[in-house]
């Protein structure tokens, strides 16, 4: 019996992924832009210049072989990032976030069409910080931090695809 179920469920687990692998949505362009002057707090405005570049890279080096001329093109607006430090965080007095729109369009396919807002919090980076990173230990003002962030937007993006 046990033998006959597991049996069963390898089969469809198998049977699911093959199913999820076809349907990779392809990827054309991408376009990244992050206004500046709308992020919230200071520290985070004079930190995070490059963010729509890096964000941009991110979500490539997540898709290089999902790429296609026929496919989708990806808008991403980041319209407020917000830096805590684990003091804030903790006591809810402020978050560290990143919020953005995302767009999905494509040319040739009328049903790759998305849009959301995504926002992505420092709780979510958490698995993108080096191994073996304290939580509490976290400053907002390393390198460490902002690749965290930028990976864990990138993630989510590609993940909705």
């Amino acid at each position: 019996m046990i033998r006959k179920t597991l049996a069963a469920a390898l089969a469809a687990t198998l049977f699911a992924g093959a199913v999820f692998a076809d349907e990779n949505t392809q990827v054309r362009d991408i376009d990244v832009e992050a206004d500046i002057a709308a992020i919230n707090n200071p520290a985070a405005a004079a930190y995070w210049t490059n963010v729509a570049d890096d964000l941009e890279n991110a979500i490539v080096a997540r898709i290089t072989n999902r790429t296609s001329d026929d496919g989708v093109k990806i808008s991403v607006d980041i319209s407020e990032v917000e830096l805590a430090n684990a003091f804030e965080n903790v006591t809810n007095v402020a978050e560290t976030k990143m919020v953005g729109q995302v767009n999905v369009t494509s040319d040739t396919d009328n049903t790759e069409f998305n849009s959301y807002e995504l926002t992505v919090s420092v709780e979510e980076a958490l698995p993108f910080f080096p191994p073996g990173t304290t939580v509490v230990m976290i400053t907002r003002d390393t390198p460490e931090y902002y690749k965290a962030m930028v990976e864990a937007f990138a993630e989510a993006v590609v993940k909705r695809l």
